[in-house]
């Protein structure tokens, strides 16, 4: 049997992951190791099998990292119906490096946090005037359609955006590392429409947070764990036990806070669903 053949080393382990995947797809037998030459810049090698591949496999490389987002890479990533990593949740490390790496959650995370502290400056009310949500009726006259994204980013107090933030970057981090940025914006944007619209059309305009998309990740990890155990991606259950106590809590109207309940309820259902289509897609593509 031929030794493995290190090939092409990327940067980032998602891209790496991504492009061994797509060999997998052309018959070409490949395999993603870490190699840490420099603790703030870990190199992810791709290797090989077969000596007779690697002219071929260094074209492939080569239109990889011009458009790794092309559709026969993404496709073939999907369609291999496998994750090569565990995903390991609880992980909190705001090193440059991977704060690079995931470039969707480390933006949102500033988002919030630039917002937050332009509360401090006198910027409350100016803030608030421009991304509240406003009713379905009033949003359709000014056409101010990013209104339904904006709670998002408004947060309350201290402990709630620590709350929020803590969990986005816990959950987000790992998915967009292992299933790509454009799978975590799809999540934040579906789920953020399914939590937003909710508790607008249910208490009206006046609430904030990202909380309603982080029920969405613990959704979506929750039951693609559940549906496709070999992916190796589950939550530990003492987070799936936290998440619905504090959910079934919020409705009791017993905690000594205001919370988002039906953000929370939908944007959970949104992630749930995301999770239950991305199984039903993979087992089509599978079958053709």
């Amino acid at each position: 049997m031929h030794q493995w053949i290190p090939v092409v080393a990327f940067n980032n382990k998602g891209l790496g992951l991504t492009f061994a995947r797509f060999l997998q797809c052309q018959g070409i037998q490949s395999r993603v190791e870490e190699v840490v030459e420099n603790a703030n810049n870990p190199q992810y090698q791709v290797f090989i099998q077969d000596p007779e591949k690697i002219e071929l496999v260094s074209e492939l490389a080569k239109k990889f990292a011009a458009n790794p987002q092309a559709k026969e890479f993404q496709q073939a990533a999907w369609e291999t119906g496998e994750i090569q990593e565990s995903i390991k949740f609880g992980s909190v490390n705001f090193q440059p490096a991977r704060l690079l790496a995931v470039p969707f959650t480390s933006l949102i995370m500033l988002l919030c946090l630039v917002i937050y502290i332009s509360f401090f400056f006198g910027f409350f009310d100016a803030v608030r005037n421009l991304l509240s949500i406003q009713p379905l009726s009033l949003m359709a006259e000014n056409h101010e359609w990013w209104r339904l994204f904006g709670p998002n980013f408004i947060h309350f107090s201290i402990l709630h955006i620590a709350f929020n933030l803590l969990w986005w970057w816990i959950l987000g981090e790992q998915l967009e590392r292992v299933f790509g940025t454009f799978w975590l914006v799809v999540l934040f944007v579906i789920s953020s429409l399914f939590a937003n619209l909710s508790q607008l059309l249910a208490t009206g305009p006046e609430f904030g947070g990202l909380s309603g998309v982080v029920y969405a990740l613990f959704g979506f990890v929750w039951w693609i764990g559940w549906l496709r155990p070999k992916w190796n991606v589950s939550l530990p259950t003492s987070y799936i036990v936290f998440i619905l106590v504090w959910l079934v809590l919020g409705f009791l109207q017993i905690l000594p806070v205001n919370m988002a309940n039906q953000a929370h309820l939908f944007g959970l259902v949104s992630g749930c669903l995301l999770a239950l289509l991305l199984h039903i897609w993979i087992k089509s593509k599978q079958r053709a």
